[in-house]
């Protein structure tokens, strides 16, 4: 964990950056995409179970256990969904052992905050699929060892070469991770050059300009733990004067396209959700020159697991995930896939950050200074 800096605007050069803030407060409000699907869905009745054993009331009824929970972002759930049911129909239906969870902010955090009291690899299913710098990075990591898990040991894609993503003892597999990048609105930025870097988002000159994604309780974990790593906590009390929304990326985009009702300078967001700009001539996608930072999608299955659904485990780090991955704006692990993006640098906060830090205090600072 780096020391806090004394004085940060010494330690992080702003030179001649200057713009005039976007400030202008929104009501714009927009509901998550619904999945329709033939998967069970979890409720907060079901999430609040004593123990996540996953034997939900649909379940009991057919007599079959969940083998499998995933937890993807909203925008790839429905093409997963549809795909996995095409390779794996036996599993598709209803009880037949396969949970994909459709996430809204709260009740991805009913799971998360459920994951984190797991102290037994038996209540863990054998499959489990995840998002983000969650629960499991936390005091949850005495679990995550080969005694418990099955290991990876596969080539990851070449765009993953410099970021030492790989697991220090392999129990995560990777199918692949968002890729955060900023989208400015180039009105903004008619006489001044427009960030290129993460550091840039520190300008106080960007006061109430930024907008991240998230909601009012809720914040994107990973980008902000960021900047702890690189500048200390100090780094977020300035990050939080130049934030002006926390939103869903969807959202976002239905600011964007409907001529920055927000008002933003800058947006934070998945490049998932960024390709998907219509209003192109008016805003310009930056993949920072120091990398897009990850969001990684990690698997665990349990010791024990992989022979009874080798076919599963194989599909979910294959080639035809991986492409499905990168056709919707994510950066496929297979080493096969041809990822083809604006930029190639990515950016991972690092096992030794995460292995030498208390995650679970550092993003409850986090909330706290946001």
């Amino acid at each position: 964990m780096p020391q806090v800096k004394e004085n940060l605007m010494e330690t992080v050069s702003f030179g001649s950056l200057t713009q005039k803030p976007g400030n202008v407060e929104t009501n714009i409000t927009k509901s998550l995409l619904d999945g329709n699907s033939k998967f069970p869905i979890l409720s907060d009745k079901e999430m609040n179970l004593g123990v996540l054993r996953y034997d939900t009331p649909h379940l009991k009824k057919h007599k079959a256990s969940t083998f499998i929970v995933s937890i993807l972002p909203v925008g790839l759930q429905p093409a997963f969904k549809a795909l996995f049911a095409e390779k794996f129909p036996q599993y598709a239906e209803e009880g037949h052992g396969s949970v994909i969870f459709n996430g809204s902010t709260q009740l991805e955090n009913i799971f998360y905050n459920k994951i984190e009291t797991l102290t037994s690899v038996s209540q863990f299913p054998d499959i489990l699929i995840t998002t983000d710098l969650n629960s499991l990075y936390h005091r949850s990591t005495r679990l995550l060892n080969d005694r418990n898990f099955e290991t990876f040991n596969y080539s990851l894609n070449y765009m993953y070469a410099d970021t030492k993503i790989s697991h220090p003892t392999k129990v995560f597999g990777y199918l692949g991770a968002e890729a955060l990048v900023m989208v400015v609105h180039k009105a903004k930025y008619e006489t001044v050059q427009s960030p290129r870097e993460w550091y840039e988002l520190l300008n106080p000159a960007l006061k109430n300009s930024i907008v991240f994604c998230g909601d009012r309780d809720f914040h994107c974990n990973t980008v902000f733990a960021h900047f702890v790593k690189e500048y200390g906590y100090e780094a977020l009390n300035q990050l939080s004067k130049n934030t002006l929304l926390r939103i869903h990326p969807e959202e976002m985009l239905l600011a964007m396209n409907s001529g920055n009702k927000i008002n933003a300078s800058v947006y934070v967001m998945p490049y998932s959700y960024a390709k998907n700009i219509q209003n192109n001539l008016d805003y310009e996608i930056i993949w920072p020159n120091d990398g897009a930072i990850l969001i990684p999608i990690q698997v665990l299955v349990k010791r024990g697991a992989f022979d009874k659904y080798k076919d599963v485990i194989r599909f979910l780090i294959g080639e035809e995930l991986g492409k499905l991955l990168e056709q919707h704006g994510l950066v496929a692990a297979n080493a096969k896939v041809k990822n083809e993006f604006p930029g190639t640098k990515l950016n991972w906060i690092g096992w030794n950050f995460i292995r030498n830090c208390d995650m679970h205090a550092m993003k409850e600072d986090i909330g706290r200074r946001l």
